[in-house]
């Protein structure tokens, strides 16, 4: 017998399955598209992030209402995921029979971060299981935004019982390791310096500027068409595997004249990451810095912030804080009261971003 189910049911089974918080049942939920974009990886990765985009589009169809929207949530949860460590991405993946270099998603072997607090960060997936580990330990695990992180029991030597378990530790130190720390105008010279090096470009199709004189707090109208745009950009071009690349390209009218490419040859660090700081500090040379808002109350203050940031710095606000739901911004954190003052500095020193708001008692 055929049954029509709704998709209601769909979801609840779907997150009853991954033992997830009843609370958190809508597909719209970070810890819901963090948990199914896990198992997908698991049985996809190798593959390019326009796939698993794709492949979770395509699973959830008659689920979603908005499926531009919803795709715009799942590339950001793939985002999370790539900067949380559960996915990485490597860069200079020649495709079998073209020669085609891309961007493709691995999964992330499993391990864990020990916290100063007894409490562990997991990372990583496998093919079998989204977290793996036993059914016991497996059901301590808090889902937060797509973290996961388990609790020590009372006397519990957590980090000792997960190395038994095979987990691969990861030291905070390596984990959250930041690039140093320039001022704006000196990372800002270093790009231009290097970009004037640069041989002549030549046409670059499809390519996209990051134009910082548009508003800043909207980060997606801040792209564009070159136009007539002259100067210094960030700029992305598509390609047909993989993610965008992303480069610094010096413009005329318009017309590239030359393009250095995002990272920088031997950084560590993602393209995207690259950017979004070089962005940041050109921000704040032309003294329009971007800012994020500050939420404060008795307990500590919420970050607000309004475009992407390098994972780096994602990962350290997750560990020193926990990231929470955005309220009319990109993506918010939560801080502890004897934290702020460092994280601020952290944001100043390492981001370029000030504070444009500061609302009391939320």
């Amino acid at each position: 017998m055929i049954e029509v189910i709704e998709p209601g049911t769909v979801v609840a089974t779907t997150v009853s399955l991954f033992g997830m918080d009843r609370e958190e049942t809508g597909v719209l939920a970070p810890s819901y598209l963090a948990a199914v974009l896990r198992r997908l990886a698991g049985f996809l990765c190798p593959c390019s992030p326009r796939t698993l985009v794709r492949t979770m589009i395509d699973s959830h169809r008659g689920l979603v209402v908005d499926e531009d929207s919803f795709e715009e949530l799942v590339e950001r949860s793939i985002e999370a995921l790539v900067a949380i460590g559960d996915l990485l991405e490597l860069s200079d993946v020649a495709l079998v029979g073209e020669q085609v270099r891309s961007t493709w998603l691995v999964a992330a072997p499993p391990a864990f971060v020990a916290r100063p607090s007894g409490s562990a960060f997991i990372l990583g997936l496998s093919a079998d299981e989204q977290t793996p580990l036993p059914t016991e330990m497996r059901t301590r695990v808090v889902n937060r935004f797509g973290v996961r992180y388990i609790e020590p029991l009372p006397g519990e030597d957590l980090a000792t019982a997960l190395r038994e378990l095979g987990l691969r530790e990861l030291s905070n130190a390596a984990w959250m390791k930041c690039p140093k720390t320039l001022p704006a105008t000196d990372l800002l010279a270093s790009y231009n310096a290097k970009l004037s090096a640069c041989l002549p470009s030549g046409g670059i199709p499809d390519l996209l500027v990051l134009d910082g004189s548009r508003d800043t707090r909207s980060y997606r109208r801040r792209w564009g068409l070159p136009g007539l745009l002259t100067g210094n950009f960030v700029v992305r071009r598509s390609q047909t595997f993989g993610s965008d690349l992303w480069g610094y390209a010096q413009l005329r009218d318009g017309i590239p004249l030359t393009l250095l490419d995002l990272p920088l040859h031997g950084d560590r660090f993602r393209g995207c990451d690259a950017a979004w700081r070089l962005q940041m500090a050109i921000d704040a040379v032309a003294l329009r810095s971007q800012g994020y808002r500050l939420r404060s109350d008795e307990h500590g203050a919420t970050i607000d912030l309004f475009s992407p940031i390098p994972k780096w710095a994602r990962r350290r606000l997750a560990v020193v804080g926990s990231e929470v739901d955005p309220d009319g911004c990109l993506m918010s954190f939560r801080v502890a009261a004897g934290e702020l003052a460092t994280e601020e500095k952290f944001l100043k020193d390492m981001l370029y971003l000030n504070r444009t708001a500061n609302e009391e008692g939320h």
